[in-house]
C-alpha cells in the first residue's frame, strides 16, 4: 500500500518513538492520509465522498492536495501549508514537498505527450524529487529521477 511507503518516509531514521509521534502528532503525516483516503474513494467510483476528504483536508491544514493526483508512494509532506498540487500531476517513486509549492495548473501551453504516451497538462515527477519551498511547476511536463527543485523557483519545461 502507498501509506506503508508515506510512513516509512516520515519516520525514516527513527525508532518506535519517532512511530509514536508520526501516527498521532505529525499533521503533514495525517493530511497524507486524508489525501490517500480521498483518493482511495475516487479510485473505487465514490467522487463524492472523494469531495467530502479533500474539503476537510483542505479546511483543517490548509492543504490543497486534489483526491485525483496520482501520487505513488513515498510521497512526504513537509509542511504544508500552502501547498496546492492538480488533479493531473503524478509520481512515479518518492517526492517530497515543502510548504507554499504550486504543482499543476497550466502554463498557457496545450498539454504534452509524455514518455508514456500520455497528454499531460500537469507535471509528471520520476522518482526521488524534492520541491523545496514556493517553488512552481506548471504544464505537461516531466522531471527527472533524482531532481531538486530550489526554493521560489518556477518550473515550466521538462527537466531531463
Amino acid at each position: 500500500m502507498r501509506i506503508t511507503k508515506d510512513f516509512k518516509e516520515f519516520t525514516a531514521g527513527g525508532g518506535i518513538g519517532k512511530k509514536i509521534v508520526t501516527i498521532f502528532f505529525n499533521p503533514c503525516f495525517h493530511c497524507v492520509c486524508l489525501y490517500r483516503l480521498s483518493n482511495l474513494f475516487y479510485r473505487i467510483h465514490l467522487s463524492p465522498i472523494s469531495k467530502i476528504i479533500w474539503y476537510l483536508n483542505r479546511m483543517l491544514f490548509h492543504t490543497d492536495i486534489d483526491y485525483r493526483a496520482d501520487l505513488a508512494g513515498g510521497f512526504f509532506l513537509v509542511h504544508g501549508l500552502g501547498t496546492v498540487i492538480g488533479m493531473e500531476v503524478k509520481s512515479e517513486g518518492r517526492l517530497k514537498v515543502y510548504q507554499h509549492v504550486t504543482l499543476g495548473g497550466g502554463n498557457g501551453k496545450p498539454p504534452r505527450l509524455d514518455p508514456d504516451g500520455k497528454y499531460r497538462g500537469q507535471p509528471l515527477f520520476k522518482d526521488n524529487c524534492v520541491v523545496y519551498t514556493g517553488a512552481i511547476v506548471v504544464g505537461g511536463i516531466v522531471i527527472k529521477e533524482n531532481t531538486i527543485i530550489k526554493a521560489g523557483s518556477v518550473v515550466h519545461q521538462n527537466i531531463l
